[in-house]
Order: structure tokens, then C-alpha cells, then sequence
């Protein structure tokens, strides 16, 4: 049983033993007592008020609505506790994968290890992708190719694409402030000065809110500065719902984009010639996307913006986004060399020895260990999903790519946020 699963069952306050483990009925029974108004949905604000925690809600829910169903929380206790849809233990997982190339970047048996490590560590998914060929694929049983995940916020490095598609059409730059679109902004000594690199690099001075709660966009540029722009790194979801409210703004000033909100300009500037399907992006209380953690992927759509990223905003001969904004996004800051514009940096320019992903790589990164790994310089990218704690990064790169005795472990390759 996984720590999550161990979570719930002391949420449900009942034995998990022999009978009990495999009893659907019973799981049903605890579900509808949770649901005090009977309408098939349980919130986190139903849980609290029976003095429970609700913070698995946000796992649980598939769709973003901030809702569990009992659908969605049979399957979340299906992977939570490690049994399959008749509650029987033991199922394989299912693993795809084609012939294997003798002459591959990576042996089989190294793929295989990287994706037992992550199963074991609370994965749900993997995926390695190849000069843009999926060549390996594992699903933890209950999971399928075509289930959606929470990327949690590994959602803030589509706010470095959107800046960058923005840059290509004139909206910014990257180095405008802030204040020339919010006038709100344009009295205060320190937000007056605040640019869009500043504020995508978390460097801004803002107040960085808190991790859990993201606030709307009218809230979100109520925010105060707490320190000069430039000088700290500050890790929070309140930067990106400023950016979501600075581009909500400019796409409707500008009469040549029908695009309403930031969501639906990165669906025309880049997720629909891509290709790629969300299934879902959580909305805040005035209807605007999430920025910092509200959209749900499966793992082959989250791979294939990351091939899109490895290939620099290219996409099928076509360049979609700004290259140079692009690389911007992947350069630290004096204040955090490990993160650039909503990209977390692999490689460690103060440390000797860097193994080889380690050089120009990068990722997405989200709560409950989302990984999207992008590796240039191996031509790999790799989508992970799952609910877990003890996941590291350093480990598990170690083993895929065969270079595990080269690695020490690094705080600096941590998030903030614990992931």
C-alpha cells in the first residue's frame, strides 16, 4: 500500500482487512455518507465540515471541478491502495513497448528500472519518447493511455509557451513592465517596476501566495510587493495569475485575436496546430483558467508538449512561438539559478561533474512528483505521473539513463513546493 493509500484508509476509519479490501459495497456505503447533500459528488468543504481532511479531493478529481464522484474516487482508491477494478491485488501493469533498437540512447533494461523505480514510488504512468517516437509506455494497474492526470504545477510551464507566443505577435516583450497594462500598478515603487521576465521567473517582489490556494485574477493583482524586483525567488501560484490577468487584458485590446482568455489563445497558438487535447483545465471563481495547476493531461499529450518544447516551439516545419523567448525561459536568475521562466533547470552551472541529462536539460514540475523531463541534448522527453513523496529526481534519471554512480543528490534540483 502506497503512503497515500494508507492516507485514505485512515480517512475512512475502518480495517482494511481480507473482506473488507475487496467490498465495493462497503467503499460505496463510507462515499455516501461522506456526500451529505446526496447530490453523487463529495467536496473538500462536505469533508471538513465532518471534520476529515479533504486534500485528496484534488487527486481524486478528474474532470477539475473540485469535486470527487464515486466514479473518480473508485478509481483514485483503486491506485491509492494498489488493487484493481474487482478489488483483486496483483495485477501487471501494462507496459508497451516495440522491438527495442540495439543501437538505442538507452538500454531496455535501464527503461525498465527508471519505470519500476517510479512504480514504486507512487507512480501511475510513464512514458519515454525518442527524437519524437514513444518508445516505452507503463500504466500501474487502474491506469490506462487514454486516462487524464493532474499536472498539478507542472501546469505553470504553459505560461512560458503562452509568453513566448505572445512575444512572436507583438503583445510584449519580455522585459516591459507589468504596469504599462496594469495602470493599478503604476503608483507603487515596487510593482511599478516589475517586468514579464521578473514576474515569470518568480523574481518579481510579489507576494508569492500560497500553494494551495490559488487566487483569481482580480484578486491576484490586489497583491502587494514584499521585496524589490530582481533581488529574491519566491515560489507561488500568485505570478501566474497576474500573467493570466496582464493577458487577458492585452488579447482584448487587440482587435487581430479572437481569443478571449489565456487559455484559449494557447489552444490556437499552439495546442490545436500541435494537436494536442486537455482534458480538462480548472477554472477560478470569475471563470478564468488556472495558471498555476489546473490542467489535467494524459501522459502521451503532456509527452507530446514536450516534444514540441524540445524541438524550441517548432512544430512540423513551423515555428510557433518565439525561439528566443523560448530559450530565455531556460536561463537562471541570480536569485535561483535552478529556475528560469516557468521552467525548472536540470543542469547546475556552480557544480562539477553534471552527468550528461544534466546539460540543458529541464522540466515541468508538479505536487505528487508530475514530471515532464526534457532532455536535449539525449533527444528524449519523458512524461511521469503519479501521487507520491520520496520520488527523486536525480535517482531516477540515474537509472534511466544508466549513469545512477555519477549522481549526488542536489537540494537545488528540488521545487519549493516540496515536489
Amino acid at each position: 500500500m502506497t503512503w497515500l493509500g494508507a492516507l485514505v484508509v485512515a480517512w475512512f476509519h475502518f480495517p482494511i482487512t481480507g473482506q473488507d479490501r475487496t467490498g465495493e459495497a462497503r467503499w460505496r456505503e463510507i462515499f455516501e455518507k461522506a456526500d451529505q447533500n446526496s447530490d453523487g459528488k463529495v467536496s473538500s468543504k462536505e469533508l471538513e465540515n465532518q471534520g476529515r481532511r479533504g486534500n485528496w479531493i484534488a487527486r481524486a478529481d478528474e474532470d477539475g471541478d473540485g469535486l470527487a464522484t464515486w466514479e473518480e474516487t473508485q478509481r483514485f482508491l483503486q491506485m491509492s491502495l494498489g488493487i484493481s477494478k474487482n478489488g483483486e491485488q496483483g495485477e501487471k501493469p501494462q507496459v508497451l513497448h516495440g522491438d527495442w533498437k540495439p543501437d538505442a540512447r538507452v538500454s531496455l533494461s535501464s527503461v525498465k528500472a527508471a519505470a519500476e523505480y517510479s512504480a514504486d514510488q507512487g507512480g501511475h504512468s510513464f512514458l519515454l519518447m525518442i527524437d519524437g517516437e514513444i518508445v516505452f509506455e507503463r500504466y500501474e494497474p487502474g491506469r490506462t493511455p487514454e486516462d487524464p492526470h493532474r499536472l498539478a504545477s507542472g501546469t505553470k510551464s504553459f505560461s512560458g509557451v503562452i509568453l513566448a507566443a505572445a512575444v512572436q505577435d507583438g503583445l510584449l516583450t519580455l522585459d516591459e513592465k507589468i504596469s504599462k497594462t496594469l495602470p493599478e500598478w503604476k503608483d507603487d515603487e515596487l510593482l511599478s517596476r516589475i517586468t514579464f521576465r521578473q514576474l515569470l521567473s518568480l523574481t518579481s517582489g510579489i507576494d508569492p501566495g500560497r500553494g494551495g490556494k490559488v487566487p483569481s485574477y482580480r484578486e491576484s493583482v490586489e497583491t502587494a510587493a514584499v521585496s524589490g524586483p530582481g533581488e529574491r525567488f519566491r515560489y507561488g501560484p500568485q505570478a501566474f495569475q497576474v500573467f493570466g490577468e496582464v493577458m487577458r487584458r492585452k488579447l482584448e485590446a487587440s482587435p487581430e485575436i479572437e481569443a478571449t482568455d489565456p487559455l484559449r489563445y494557447l489552444e490556437s497558438r499552439v495546442l490545436e496546430p500541435v494537436g494536442m487535447k486537455v482534458s480538462s483545465w480548472r477554472r477560478d471563481s470569475d471563470g478564468m483558467p488556472q495558471l498555476p495547476s489546473g490542467a489535467f493531461l494524459t501522459a502521451r499529450e503532456w509527452a507530446k508538449f514536450g516534444e514540441f518544447l524540445r524541438n524550441e516551439g517548432k512544430w512540423e516545419g513551423t515555428q510557433l512561438i518565439d525561439r528566443e523567448t523560448l530559450r530565455e525561459c531556460l536561463k537562471g536568475t541570480k536569485a535561483k539559478s535552478t529556475y528560469g521562466l516557468t521552467f525548472w533547470l536540470l543542469e547546475q552551472p556552480r557544480k562539477a561533474g553534471v552527468p550528461v541529462w544534466g546539460r540543458g536539460g529541464y522540466m515541468a514540475a508538479g505536487a505528487g512528483k508530475q514530471r515532464l523531463y526534457v532532455l536535449p541534448e539525449k533527444g528524449i522527453v519523458v512524461a511521469r505521473q503519479g501521487e507520491s513523496v520520496r520520488f527523486e529526481n536525480e535517482k531516477f534519471l540515474g537509472l534511466l539513463l544508466g549513469t545512477s554512480q555519477e549522481i549526488r543528490k542536489e537540494k537545488s534540483l528540488r521545487g519549493s513546493d516540496g515536489f
